[in-house]
């Protein structure tokens, strides 16, 4: 979610909180591959589970992915988007700074970087795409396809007029495609189909559902951050007693039960946060994390390269003998600012050139839902 999605949506203070969880989430993923690459070295420190963690962000990043698109495009009273002019706007959102970033591995790799790996040109057309099977281009990429596979599963499911109809409709699909996926052969579009993780976007979805009661019964500031806390808790313990081959994180139905619950926990507590964050130390947190929030795509496709460079330093051995939790935090910092120009300075231009261009087709072929009223049967759920 950007500042125009949140705009699109009437600017509801619950948006606010979902910049924190989204800067949260990018700091959780940033600061696991800093401790995987400072791994392997003798001044490496980080223990599996708090390697492994950290790759917990990318759930937080599916559960709020499904809260914004009911949140914003799902709104009582208003016209939702018709499929194509939905898919065009994510398309737009996502696209763009992808294959910048795209083009800057590829041209490294064309340099001599990255030897040992090979992409055919199959692979490069798949991952510029963001189609499932093949190499990817930029290790993340993966998310985004399930990103990408989401997008259009709701997209379908916009045509069913109503909003309890499309929650329903996209819930029904996924549950019925990871079940039946099972009986195709095997290869990597079964395997993308029958792994279990689109169901976190479903968490977000019922988040949707429920926000307005969730905000309303956890007023309470130390609730809400207990809530959080207990989130971040299990994200960090799960890979203690979830059994996972390497510390690129879960997978399966236990990553699922884990880090997606931990995932829900976290935005749900996160929801009532305001823009001002409240008065004190709150406020002074809140809003640096709602900045980071902003930039937590550009953070999230950019901060590899700063990686890179940090394995490449380490292949110094005088580097490598630090103690590397010396050098964890201010490569993460670096991280983050480096994401934050580039938002600023390429990703924010770029999007809004890409909304000028397509800005015309925005908004035809409209569906409205009903309108609140008494004879009306849904004007009484709790979404409204």
């Amino acid at each position: 979610m950007n500042r125009t999605d949140a705009a699109d949506s009437g600017a509801s203070g619950s948006l606010v909180g979902l910049q924190v969880a989204r800067a949260l989430a990018a700091l959780s993923v940033t600061f696991h591959h800093a401790l995987e690459t400072s791994n392997g070295v003798p001044g490496a420190f980080s223990p599996d589970w708090l390697t492994t963690g950290g790759a917990g962000g990318v759930d937080i990043f599916f559960v709020i992915s499904g809260f914004i698109m009911a949140h914003t495009s799902l709104v009582p009273g208003r016209p939702a988007p018709s499929p194509a002019a939905f898919l065009q706007r994510r398309a737009t959102r996502i696209y763009p700074l992808y294959w910048l970033a795209c083009l800057a591995m590829l041209s490294l790799m064309a340099l001599g970087f990255f030897q040992s790996r090979t992409l055919s040109a199959g692979d490069i057309v798949a991952g510029l795409a963001l189609l499932p099977g093949g190499q990817p281009i930029i290790g993340v990429a993966w998310t985004l396809v399930y990103e990408v596979y989401f997008y259009l599963v709701f997209a379908v499911c916009l045509m069913a007029g109503s909003r309890r109809a499309t929650l329903l409709g996209a819930g029904g699909i996924i549950v019925s495609v990871l079940l039946l996926a099972h009986g195709l052969p095997e290869s990597e579009i079964r395997r993308f189909l029958t792994d279990p993780i689109p169901l976190e976007f479903l968490l977000g979805l019922g988040l949707a559902q429920f926000h307005s009661g969730l905000i309303a019964g956890l007023r309470a500031t130390r609730l809400r951050a207990l809530l959080v806390l207990c989130g971040f808790a299990l994200l960090y313990v799960a890979p203690l007693f979830v059994a996972h081959e390497t510390t690129h994180g879960l997978s399966g139905w236990g990553r699922v039960a884990a880090w997606g619950t931990a995932g829900a926990v976290i935005v749900a507590g996160l929801l009532g946060v305001r823009e001002s964050g409240g008065r004190g130390w709150i406020g002074r947190v809140v809003q640096p994390l709602v900045a980071l929030g902003n930039a937590s795509y550009a953070l999230y496709l950019s901060h590899f390269f700063v990686l890179m460079a940090y394995g490449l330093a380490l292949r110094s051995p005088e580097v490598a003998r630090i103690p590397q939790y010396l050098l964890v935090l201010p490569v993460v910092v670096l991280a983050c600012f480096v994401g934050g120009v580039t938002h600023l300075m390429v990703e924010r231009p770029l999007l809004r050139f890409c909304r000028r261009l397509t800005g015309s087709a925005e908004g035809k072929r409209a569906m409205p839902f009903p309108r609140r009223s008494e004879s009306n049967p849904l004007a009484r759920a709790p979404w409204r």
